[in-house]
């Protein structure tokens, strides 16, 4: 290489290299920060029921749900988390528990429309179904949001496959859809009524098939801040025999926290 072409060469690399560091300094600084978020809910519901669409104990049952983890670990709007729930029956002070890890990532989005996709490893410990069990799951999770007109719409689908288990083995799947009608819009004050289908379908799961059950889903939604009230009732139709029809209710005060 000639002094000509070095001179030149010298501050061009120097230009690229620059260039580079600013590139990947624009890319670091629009991504956002991890934070480390936690739930927490407590509440009462009518009893204890599964997806299935069985209930356990008299109620009513009191709820405490908590959930937490990382956000925007490995790309933006993605959550890994530890999450545990616990349902007693007030009567009997019977307890059937659930705890897990889970991630959670979004996959696509065009206009209005997302969806993300999780999966993860979850414990179930239920002494009050049917003759008890202790189960290891993989849990599969899609959450589609799209807009209804001028409502939000939410999808999801639930499945749980059992991997270990005192009860046959086999898989589950709980789909649910809403929409959200804004009653109150002011700030800091919301309140939400929130009303959907749901309906369940197993494949040997518990030594169950088919379509298990399809109910119809309503609740009113006070939010305020981190803050959320929540007061639900659903209608449950059983779509085989013994399996009954019934209403259910629950209530519920959720908290988040963020940093």
């Amino acid at each position: 290489m000639n002094r000509l072409a070095f001179a030149l060469w010298i501050p061009l690399a120097c230009s690229v290299a620059s260039a580079q560091q600013v590139s990947e300094h624009s890319i670091a600084s629009s991504r956002p920060p991890r934070r480390w978020v936690t739930t927490v809910q407590t509440g009462f519901a009518d009893t204890f029921q599964l997806t299935l669409g069985g209930t356990f104990g008299d109620g009513p049952a009191w709820q405490n749900r908590v959930t937490t983890g990382i956000a925007n670990l490995f790309r933006p709007g993605d959550l890994l988390y530890l999450h545990g729930w616990n349902t007693t029956d007030s009567p009997t002070g019977d307890n059937n528990t659930v705890a897990g890890l889970s991630y959670r990532a979004p996959v696509w989005r065009r206009g209005s429309q997302s969806l993300a996709l999780g999966s993860g490893l979850q414990y179930w410990n239920f002494p009050t179904v049917l003759t008890g069990t202790t189960d290891w799951l993989i849990p599969g999770n899609l959450i589609y949001t799209a807009r209804a007109g001028r409502l939000p719409l939410t999808v999801t689908s639930d499945s749980w496959t059992l991997l270990a288990s005192r009860l046959p083995k086999g898989s589950l799947l709980h789909t649910q859809a809403w929409i959200d009608h804004p009653i109150v819009r002011t700030d800091p004050v919301r309140i939400t009524f929130r009303h959907g289908p749901a309906h369940t379908y197993s494949w040997n799961f518990y030594a169950t098939h088919g379509h298990r059950v399809v109910r119809y889903q309503t609740a009113v939604v006070l939010a305020w801040k981190n803050t959320q009230l929540e007061a639900g009732w659903r209608q449950q139709w059983g779509l085989q025999h013994r399996i009954p029809d019934n209403r259910y209710w629950h209530v519920s005060l959720t908290r988040s926290f963020s940093r």
